[in-house]
């Protein structure tokens, strides 16, 4: 097995396990499982229960809108054309291929699958439309802070800097899944369904990436076309 498989096997492991645990959750929510309702009404309760104040409120509301979709997706195409003028082609498709379909598409999808109601709109915070789960912007979040951390992570050689860059990546993740239970618009369930589809999307997208960059990269060169992506 050469190095991109090695690199790419134990980040297909990982998705899959994410995947699956995802699917166990959204079979469960779809039928209404009692260990649902048990979950949702116990995180709500510690998030919620005691806990609304006006100054949280007002800092929640303007933090939870970096990881609306409207918001992920204006960065993402950002992203993408830095990567493009840096001439990152393989990079570039790569990344916002994944956040574009798995955390705007599919997700939509998903949601209109599901069809789950959000909660009781009485307890909401802000205004917010459509399906509950798996929450958009726990899913958006997950996948483009995620798959930047991922890369970022594969990118630098220092351990402390890697373990820094993961944590990060991490807090500003679990920030958003908190504050959309804090403003009363999902249930804990809905964001952790997010998270596990955005972990499942990104550590498979990216073992699928080294799988297939060195082939992209060959094929963007007979396009004429000089990617100067890593692909070894």
């Amino acid at each position: 097995m050469n190095s991109n498989g090695k690199k790419a096997l134990p980040l297909l492991i990982i998705g899959v396990l994410a995947l699956a645990a995802f699917i166990f959750e959204a079979v469960s929510v779809a039928k209404s499982s009692n260990w649902v309702a048990k979950f949702d009404l116990s995180w709500i309760s510690r998030i919620r229960d005691g806990h609304i104040e006006a100054g949280t409120t007002k800092l929640v509301k303007f933090l939870t809108h970096f990881g609306s979709a409207e918001y992920i997706i204006v960065m993402t195409i950002i992203v993408v054309i830095i990567l493009f003028i840096l001439r990152k082609f393989t990079v570039g498709l790569w990344f916002g291929g994944t956040v574009l379909f798995c955390g705007v598409v599919l997700n939509y999808l998903l949601k209109h699958f599901i069809e789950r109601s959000r909660p009781d709109s009485s307890n909401w915070l802000i205004s917010e439309s459509g399906f509950s789960y798996p929450s958009g912007h726990a899913t958006a979040t997950s996948i483009f802070y995620g798959l930047a951390a991922l890369f970022l992570i594969f990118t630098v050689r220092q351990i402390w800097a890697k373990i820094v860059i993961g944590a990060l990546g991490l807090f500003v993740i679990f920030y958003i899944l908190y504050s959309r239970v804090y403003l009363g618009v999902h249930y804990p369930t809905d964001v952790l369904g997010g998270f596990l589809f955005g972990m499942a999307s990104i550590f498979i997208s990216t073992g699928v990436y080294f799988l297939v960059r060195k082939p992209l990269h060959e094929l963007l060169t007979k396009w004429r076309l000089k990617d100067l992506s890593k692909v070894e």
